[in-house]
């Protein structure tokens, strides 16, 4: 969305968006998750004696290795009984999308009633298999603030311009209305160390109690909102072939292949979920904050208070002697980078963590990130920048097994991208979420996050930006005549010094620095 809003904002097109190209919406039933009776499910039974144990607070256990991720997912549908609900920006046809949509069918079979709620702006590929699945009696799909016209979606930017740029980029994940996840991760290859071009780099976290009730409501607005559309209004099925047996035989291929298997063995081993889920769960309790934009956000209708970022300023504390923000798009504005300044200002260390130009798969977003760096180092607020290929060494564990087991590249698994979006005030809060610091998850797209207030967590995110750091990241230092230099250690510890931008060629720096002055930091 971020290219096109460029592309298109320098044909001055923006000024032509105004007429209406939103569907027109038939009347569905609302449905509501809680309406599904699970308390006597096998989930039901591991969570609900502790949630009588700790009333009223959360318990969480955050998913930062991508194998255990997708390990927790697969488990939690393969255990689910009654429902499962799931909201996506992006779920792609590629090797994950493909395993958790079987994993899905099977759980329909066994009578669960499942809900995939996606976001239409990247679902042009997959909704021939959308349409498919929805066949299943117990599966229903929505897409999300659709295009209309479905094969000529320029015609939708053109002419609603607006609405289009507005995108639903939640990301949860709801098992038997007893465990959640939310954070960065969608369901495609790069998420999950199995993607042939690049890795992202991002954090989930797997929540019960209070916090997974205020997701599953927020699941239940956006299902029944007036923009979420059963795919088979939106999709004619005359322009696709498949059909659900076809697409549950091809899916059921798939997961036999020998690679796949060699992959779900390392994710099986990774950490070993479903020992942990089964024998030794262990959630911290701690009391906790679900921040959440409200669907009419997209409509530019929500109040102040139904913005994410307006209840994040109200939930956190203000810090006393450490922030640290990691988030794979960081554009401040001035207003944003102003605060960061005064916390510097009154003796806070302030640390950012964002992509390098190299490693931003958004490299407009870098243009606007850009502007800022000078004087934010100037004003003693930290910067550090992802490191698009770090030292063999300092790859994921399973990076070589991968790549000989599951036949992944690489040069893919050595190469990798930030996405996460996180934060730590002091020993007190944890922000974890799907909310990017920058406009366009401020003003345009709806987003959702929960604020832990959990010192141990506070303490060990500092701790692992403490030792991490040097690893995976440019250190930003302004010199003597102001200018950036960027350090980074080599594997023998030795500081290197780099005295232009890493990765960035000539032209490139004049293409930044042109774009940065367009009026569109707004969009980013």
């Amino acid at each position: 969305m971020r290219h096109n809003v460029l592309w298109l904002s320098c044909a001055f097109v923006l000024t032509l968006s105004g007429c209406s190209t939103l569907p027109k919406q038939i009347e569905h039933p609302i449905r509501m998750a809680f309406e599904t009776p699970t308390d006597q499910t096998s989930l039901a039974k591991i969570v609900l004696p502790l949630r009588e144990k700790y009333p009223q607070l959360t318990g969480y256990h955050v998913l930062y290795d991508p194998l255990e991720a997708l390990a927790a997912r697969i488990y939690l549908i393969n255990k689910a009984e009654k429902s499962l609900d799931l909201q996506y920006y992006i779920w792609d046809n590629d090797k994950i999308g493909a395993l958790a949509l079987h994993a899905i069918i099977r759980a329909a079979d066994r009578g669960v009633k499942v809900r995939l709620l996606v976001d239409d702006n990247n679902a042009k590929k997959m909704e021939g298999i959308y349409l498919a699945l929805d066949q299943h009696v117990n599966i229903d799909i929505k897409l999300y603030n659709p295009y209309r016209f479905r094969h000529y979606r320029a015609m939708d930017m053109i002419l609603d311009l607006k609405r289009i740029n507005r995108r639903m980029h939640n990301k949860s994940f709801i098992a038997d209305n007893q465990i959640s996840l939310i954070g960065g991760r969608n369901m495609s290859n790069q998420y999950y160390n199995v993607s042939d071009n690049y890795q992202f780099s991002d954090v989930d976290v797997m929540l019960v109690g209070s916090a997974s009730d205020e997701i599953i409501h927020s699941f239940d607005e956006y299902w029944n909102d007036d923009y979420a559309y059963s795919v088979k209004q939106l999709v004619n099925p005359q322009h696709y072939t498949l059909r659900y047996e076809s697409l549950k035989q091809q899916l059921e291929q798939h997961d036999q292949e020998a690679t796949v298997q060699n992959y779900l063995d390392l994710v099986t081993r990774s950490k070993a979920i479903e020992q942990w889920m089964t024998h030794s769960i262990k959630f911290d309790w701690v009391s906790a904050e679900v921040v959440k934009d409200a669907p009419s956000k997209i409509k530019d209708r929500a109040s102040k208070e139904e913005h994410l970022n307006f209840q994040l300023l109200t939930h956190l504390e203000k810090p006393s002697s450490s922030v640290d923000i990691i988030s794979a798009y960081f554009v401040p504005e001035q207003s944003g980078a102003e605060k960061l300044k005064d916390l510097a200002d009154d003796g806070v260390q302030v640390r950012v963590l964002t992509n390098s130009f190299k490693a931003n798969d958004v490299p407009v977003v870098h243009a606007f990130y850009a502007k800022y760096r000078e004087d934010l180092l100037a004003n003693n607020v930290q910067l550090y920048e992802f490191l698009a290929r770090p030292e063999m060494e300092n790859l994921n564990t399973h990076t070589h097994e991968i790549s000989k087991k599951a036949k992944v590249s690489m040069k893919g698994l050595s190469r990798s991208s930030l996405h996460a979006k996180l934060m730590a005030l002091d020993e007190k809060q944890v922000f974890i979420g799907s909310f990017n610091f920058d406009p366009r998850s401020a003003y345009l797209n709806t987003e959702i996050g929960v604020i832990l207030n959990s010192p141990p967590l506070a303490r060990s995110v500092h701790h692992t930006m403490d030792v991490n750091l040097s690893k995976y990241a440019y250190k930003l230092v302004l010199d003597a005549q102001q200018n950036i230099q960027w350090h980074m250690k080599n594997p023998q510890g030795e500081t290197q010094i780099l005295k232009k931008e890493p990765g960035m060629k000539w032209y490139q720096r004049a293409t930044m620095k042109i774009t940065s002055w367009l009026p569109i930091e707004g969009f980013m």
